[in-house]
Order: structure tokens, then sequence, then C-alpha cells
């Protein structure tokens, strides 16, 4: 596939976690509950999409060599705006205000998706017990408070869509012919680094919440990536749990058999262990052609194909 061809890049992942509590709710000052969400009346643990676009950003930001940049908001939450300077800007999108004339916006061309939990709140989850001591009292005793913190395991699902066309481009419209088209405002080169970055971060996830006592891995265990020469989220579908920790063999079948037909390169990577139908799962995937590799070796490979066409 030809950079020219590439219209969007899916990647889906599953990643299980220890005991944690990696983005909390709206719990009383001395209860921090974990953010849930409720299927059929029973509650599972989500990580917010705003939460995962701020993991990510940071997981990128590690990764800037002396000469990138991503820009920092400001006290109102600006950024500058600026998509060929600014990694931040150009692929997590902004909006601007104008004084007396409105506002510029940016949407991202990076989609990302909260993180689900697929296993039931209740029968993987307690409760942690926490003393913050922050006051002398007479007799210089020092007391302070006891603050649960809301803690479970569980496989969290997760995704990123990437707009290719639109990473380092603008959408220009002719008034004149009343049409648009987009317009790029960077180098090939710097185009194919900034779609890796992206990538690359998924493998490198590690700024979120709790982690200074209730550390855990939170990169993925079971991971898709699909590159396609059409812009679509259908690979998000491909990954559903049943009976147990069990992935839906035939939901697979069929959201891979879609994604294929316009996909020139998908890779697959998994971690033993984390799903019970592990040895079919890893069968399913030979029948298709798609070689079972870890995770990382699937990002590496990822990024070796839209390496190579650099060249």
């Amino acid at each position: 596939m030809k950079m020219s061809e590439l219209k969007g890049i899916n990647m889906t992942w599953l990643s299980e976690t220890e005991l944690t509590n990696l983005n909390a709710g709206e719990g009383e000052s001395n209860y921090i509950d974990i953010k849930k969400y409720k299927e059929n009346g029973v509650e599972y643990p989500y990580v917010s999409g705003q939460a995962m676009r701020f993991y990510i950003r940071e997981a990128l930001r590690r990764q800037l060599s002396k000469n990138e940049y991503m820009c920092i908001p400001d006290d109102k939450g600006e950024t500058c705006g600026n998509i060929e300077e600014c990694i931040n800007c150009d692929l997590f999108g902004f909006m601007t205000t104008i004084k007396g004339s409105g506002a510029i916006t940016r949407v991202s061309p990076v989609k990302v998706s909260p993180a689900i939990g697929l296993l039931p709140f209740d029968e993987n989850s307690n409760v942690d017990f926490l003393t913050r001591r922050h006051r002398v009292t007479e007799g210089n005793k020092m007391e302070g408070d006891i603050v649960n913190i809301e803690i479970g395991t569980n496989i969290y699902k997760a995704g990123v869509s990437i707009d290719v066309l639109r990473i380092g481009a603008e959408e220009e419209v002719q008034e004149e012919k009343r049409t648009a088209k987009i317009v790029s405002k960077i180098e090939k080169e710097e185009k194919i680094s900034r779609i890796k970055k992206i990538i690359e971060s998924i493998g490198f996830i590690s700024d979120y919440s709790k982690q200074a006592r209730l550390l855990t891995d939170f990169t993925p265990d079971i991971i898709a990536i699909s590159l396609q020469n059409k812009y679509s989220h259908r690979l998000q579908k491909l990954f559903e749990l049943s009976n147990g920790k069990n992935l839906n063999e035939q939901r697979l079948k069929e959201v891979l058999a879609d994604v294929s037909t316009y996909s020139d390169a998908i890779f697959f990577g998994m971690t033993s262990g984390i799903i019970e139908n592990e040895k079919i799962i890893r069968e399913l995937f030979k029948e298709k052609s798609i070689e079972v590799l870890t995770p990382k070796e699937a990002i590496d490979a990822a990024l070796g194909y839209i390496e190579s066409e650099k060249k």
C-alpha cells in the first residue's frame, strides 16, 4: 500500500490490570470511587476517553526528541494552534478563541475510545484504605484522615483510530467553487514520523492515576492493528468477551472478514494467559494468514510497514 492510498489506521486492544484505580469518579472527599457504567443492570468499570487521550498524549510526549515540540495548554486550556510545528495541536486538535471573532477549531485526527471493563465490577473489586497524614495536633502528634479507595482487577478494551489524510493537513474551503480540499502543511517524512509516534505511544502508556501505591501495567496484552485504504472504525468491534474470559470467535471472524476487504496489512499480538480460548484464537488468525506475534512485535511490525513507505 502506498502512503497516498493509506486512509486510516485502527488499533484495538485488551489490557488486563491488577488491583488499581485508573480513573476516579466523583466520590466524596474521603471516598475515591472508580468510574463505572451499567449494562443490563450490571456495573462495569471504565476509563474515560478524556483520560485515555491524556495518557496517550503523555506517552507521546515522553518520546519527543530535542527538535520536536508539543505545547502545553495555558491556564484557560488553550494551545498554540500551530499544526506545522506542534505535534500536540496537530494530532489532538484544539479550539482557540479569538476576541471579537469567535474561535478557530481543529477536530482531532486521532480518535480515542474510553477503555471499558469487560468483567463485572462487583466480582472483581475491593476497597483500599489510605491514611492521609497532614496535620500536627497538640503534643506534636501527627493525625490524618482515613480515605477509602475503590480498586479492582479487570480486562479493559480500548481503541484508537487515525485519520491519516488529516495528519498535518487542513481542509481549505473554496467559496467560489463551493468545494473543499485537504491541503498538507507538513512534509511526507514528518507525517510518517507523527503517525509512527501515535502507534508507538500505545505500547508505552504509563501516566495514569493512582500509580504511586497501586502500580499496574495498562499497556496492550492483546492487540490488532489494521492499515486501511478506507477510513472506517469497524475494527473497534473485533474483541468481545463471552462466557467468562473467552473471546467471541464468531464476532472475531466476521469483523476480520469485513476489515480485510479494505486493509492491505493486519497485525496481531497476544500475551499468553489473558483469555481462556487462547489456542483457538491463535489458530483462527493463522487460518487468516495473520502471524500471531507478541503485542510489542505487532506494534513494531506496523511501524516497520509504515517506515517502508518513506522509500
